[in-house]
């Protein structure tokens, strides 16, 4: 029953399902040890006399989190075993979760960052000489070095980004039981070393880090720049292609990479943004209902996708172009 609400179906669906938990325990229990088809359906016969064998018992405690061994081998009525799943926080959404956030978020949780903007109370220009070692720009954006032991600065957070975050948090804390975490650019910048779910452009430091650090980026930006006022005006993706916004058509783009693909195989960094006025919350929308589609796409690859956004809704989206990376 547990299985079915996971729309596990068969042996073979069940086994890729158990190496992907397998992978997950330290130590990791290698591929290929995972029960044989007529020791499978023995599991599900309600006949089992003991329990398998120690590194089964792992892998089913890392499959189904909140239920002992002994409990998923005992026999129960539909009603209350499905219940008794949703109640512990098994969601059918994990597994197909985690196929699109990777091993690490779902097990270490996800981190959702919106960006900050650290202002000043007095213009910048009036700071006297012997203020600037206090200040640090970074990429055009007045940031404060140790800001929260000062009086004078101001946080500010881009109404787009967080209406965006929003979307994509609303439906995860529905529909999964992985725990959620919300953090600004800043601190993960300063502490980069986990998966992470960004949200905006270049206001976002993670984004631009990605950008700016990357030899061949799925994704970058065209345009006059984002000192002075002006602003990014086409976005280039890795094939050459180009997307620019208009008065009444956004451009959002959702992109999904392997920052350290040899030493954390099972680490996403998913990139939301987008250019014009919806944008990023366009984007965030599609990532929030749609993400299953692009799963089937990409597969466990790096993809960046567009999405068109219309001017009057931010739920007003259709994927126009995705790149799914090429296998090493």
């Amino acid at each position: 029953m547990l299985l079915a609400d996971l729309h596990l179906k068969s042996h073979a669906e069940f086994l890729s399902a158990y190496d992907r938990c397998a992978a997950q325990l330290d130590p990791p229990v290698p591929p290929g040890y995972g029960p044989a088809k007529t020791q499978f359906y023995r599991w599900l016969s309600g006949r089992m006399v003991g329990l398998p064998r120690d590194y089964h018992c792992r892998v089913l405690a890392k499959m189904f989190p909140g239920w002992t061994v002994e409990r998923l081998f005992q026999t129960a009525e539909a009603a209350p075993i499905v219940a008794r799943a949703h109640e512990s926080g098994l969601l059918g959404a994990d597994i197909e979760l985690g196929e699109f956030l990777g091993a690490e978020m779902i097990s270490s949780g996800i981190t959702l960052v919106y960006p900050t903007f650290e202002l000043p109370l007095r213009p910048v220009q009036a700071c006297r000489t012997a203020e600037v070692p206090y200040r640090c720009t970074f990429g055009g954006k007045v940031r404060a070095c140790a800001a929260e032991h000062r009086s004078d600065i101001l946080v500010a957070l881009p109404q787009k980004e967080v209406r965006g975050l929003l979307y994509v948090f609303s439906v995860l804390q529905r529909h999964t039981a992985i725990s959620i975490e919300i953090r600004s650019d800043r601190d993960i910048v300063a502490d980069s070393d986990r998966p992470y779910i960004s949200f905006g452009l270049t206001c976002n430091d993670c984004t631009r880090m990605y950008l700016e650090t990357v030899e061949r980026p799925l994704f970058t930006l065209n345009g006059s720049g984002a000192e002075g006022g002006s602003h990014f005006e086409q976005l280039e993706l890795r094939d050459g292609s180009r997307y620019d916004s208009s008065a009444d058509h956004n451009v959002g783009v959702i992109a999904r990479v392997r920052p350290s693909p040899q030493l954390h195989p099972g680490r996403y960094w998913i990139f939301c943004a987008g250019l014009g006025p919806r944008g990023t919350t366009g984007a965030s929308w599609y990532l929030a209902n749609s993400w299953s589609l692009l799963q089937r796409h990409a597969g466990d690859r790096e993809f960046v996708a567009v999405v068109g956004v219309g001017e009057n809704s931010d739920g007003a989206v259709h994927l126009e172009h995705i790149l799914i990376e090429s296998l090493p």
